[in-house]
């Protein structure tokens, strides 16, 4: 007679946790996965590398023992499926799309942090609610902030600092003045690059100051005085630092400058690091940090419950869903049919401006329109490979960028469209104010950023509604493929004589691609060589 072996429950049952434990593994990775192109991309979130091991950190401090007590009984084996399909899982594939939509960030982490207590609570790994909570509420400052914030903030307190830095250099017989977040010094302009862009240390001091109230288990009044001086020590160092970086550029000029920019500001931040450590251990008492305080007490729980098997579903389920959506939908095809030729004077970008925008290949020159200043033209782009770099190309609009460098510019709110073959180029107009009331600005800036993916481009220049660009997910895969294209006309002009010098300029310089599909991107490229423009700054 042939015996039949059976799976003893028991064994199978043993397995749960450990595989719940690999799943939940997998499913943070992913998360981070993505998350860390801002940590790669944006300089102001490199603190963000960090963070899950300081979470994780903060998480093994308060971890209690298991708690054993028999007769509890077993948990629902719907609950996780649940929680994956009314939370992780329409997060997951609303940021699918676009890696750089903060919004699905928040929520799939959020998600997936609760997802991840109720194992741990099933699994009776010992973790109260309270500790799980604000682990989570830590592991949020590895996030983008809201771009709308972020942006307020950052200018706001770049502003400060350069305000101050003008004003001590008065101090050290240096006659300064504030141009929009650059310094305007005997003819010298200090930009935002070489003296003030340590102000990304605020985040980075936020998050810290966060983790110290929380690993000195800190009460409410003293955490919110810890995040406070926090705050305090990002601005005061930023001023410090903008000041010795204007000081070294105009005492031993702009080599030397470039040459102790990182030493410097890499010492300001250490500092800065040091003051927040030592005040948060100055303000932690050593009873609570000795772990000798009262937690939160969880329910009682069997050691021998059974794990249900689907929380492992629920950690994988949505990634296999997900990426099975998109593997089968069709994205678009299709390529560029234009091309840019900048004349035998173009010239390659500087590795500065390169380092910043990150793009993939580009050029510069100078096209002549007539009487007066000649148009300015940079043409760069990037390949499908980019996507995280592509995308990130949206916030360096001359608009934001420029102010950088003591030029203020004023978005015009209108689209410029200019048809070339069968395509349509949308080019948003910026402008300086007017130097006398009534008077024509004098400089006008032209951005476009071509895509291929209609999509990309309807969001954009359009201002979408939540439900809008949520769905973009159902008509399949996007491509990041994309062309800048920036125009900067310099004298005294109407909009209307800028637009119709614009739509000179383009004619001049774009070209059809002769052999689409047999061209890639880098051969539509002209390879001349010529000398670098210098009078207004690459946006960055």
């Amino acid at each position: 007679m042939i015996k039949h072996r059976t799976c003893d429950p028991g064994t199978l049952s043993s397995w749960s946790v450990p595989v719940g434990l690999a799943c939940l593994l997998l499913a943070w990775l992913s998360l981070f996965s993505r998350a860390s192109l801002w940590w790669s991309e944006a300089s102001y979130y490199t603190h963000g590398w960090c963070v899950p091991f300081l979470a994780i950190l903060l998480l093994s401090r308060s971890r209690k023992g298991p708690v054993q007590e028999e007769g509890s009984p077993g948990s629902s084996w719907l609950l996780p499926l649940a929680l994956a399909a009314l939370l992780v899982f329409p997060s997951r594939m609303l940021g699918e799309p676009d890696p750089f939509w903060r919004i699905p960030l928040w929520l799939e982490m959020i998600s997936l942090s609760a997802l991840s207590y109720s194992f741990a609570r099933e699994a009776n790994l010992g973790f109260s609610r309270r500790a799980w909570a604000l682990a989570t509420l830590y592991l949020l400052t590895c996030l983008p902030w809201p771009a709308v914030l972020e942006s307020s903030v950052v200018h706001s307190l770049t502003s400060i600092v350069a305000a101050f830095a003008a004003e001590a250099l008065l101090w050290f017989g240096h006659p300064a003045e504030v141009m929009g977040s650059a310094i305007l010094v005997d003819r010298e302009t200090i930009s935002i690059d070489q003296a003030c862009s340590g102000i990304r240390s605020l985040q980075n001091l936020l998050s810290f100051a966060l983790f110290f109230a929380l690993y000195y288990r800190l009460d409410g009044i003293r955490a919110l005085l810890a995040i406070t001086i926090g705050v305090l020590l990002s601005l005061g160092f930023n001023s410090l630092r903008a000041l010795a970086l204007s000081l070294v550029f105009l005492e031993f000029g702009p080599e030397d400058g470039e040459t102790w920019h990182d030493a410097i500001g890499n010492s300001f931040i250490a500092c800065s690091l040091i003051s927040l450590w030592l005040i948060a251990r100055l303000l932690a008492d050593k009873e609570a940090t000795s772990g000798n305080t009262d937690r939160e007490e969880e329910v009682k729980r069997s050691g021998n419950r059974t794990i249900p098997w689907t929380y492992s579903a629920a950690f994988v389920l949505p990634e296999a869903l997900v990426i099975a959506w998109f593997a089968c939908l069709p994205g678009q095809t299709g390529d560029f049919t234009w091309e840019v030729s900048l004349g035998p004077d173009a010239s390659a970008i500087p590795e500065g401006v390169r380092e910043v925008l990150l793009f993939d290949y580009g050029k510069q020159g100078q096209i002549p329109i007539g009487p007066g200043a000649p148009a300015r033209v940079i043409h760069f782009g990037y390949l499908e490979d980019s996507a995280a770099a592509s995308l990130c190309s949206r916030n360096h609009d001359p608009e934001t960028c420029m102010q950088y460098s003591g030029v203020r510019l004023v978005d015009s709110e209108s689209l410029h469209r200019f048809r070339f073959g069968g395509d349509e180029l949308l080019f948003r107009h910026y402008s300086t104010p007017p130097g006398k009331p009534g008077g024509p600005p004098s400089l006008h800036v032209f951005w476009c950023s071509a895509v291929l993916d209609s999509r990309i481009r309807s969001f954009e220049f359009e201002d979408p509604s939540a439900l809008a660009k949520s769905l973009r997910f159902l008509s399949g895969k996007l491509s990041y493929r994309r062309k800048v294209l920036l125009v900067s006309l310099s004298g005294e002009r109407t909009s209307v004589q800028a637009t119709q010098d614009l739509d000179r300029v383009l004619r001049s310089i774009l070209r059809p691609i002769r052999e689409k599909g047999n061209l890639s991107l880098k051969d539509s490229l002209p390879l001349e060589q010529g000398p670098l423009l210098r009078e207004h700054p690459v946006p960055g």
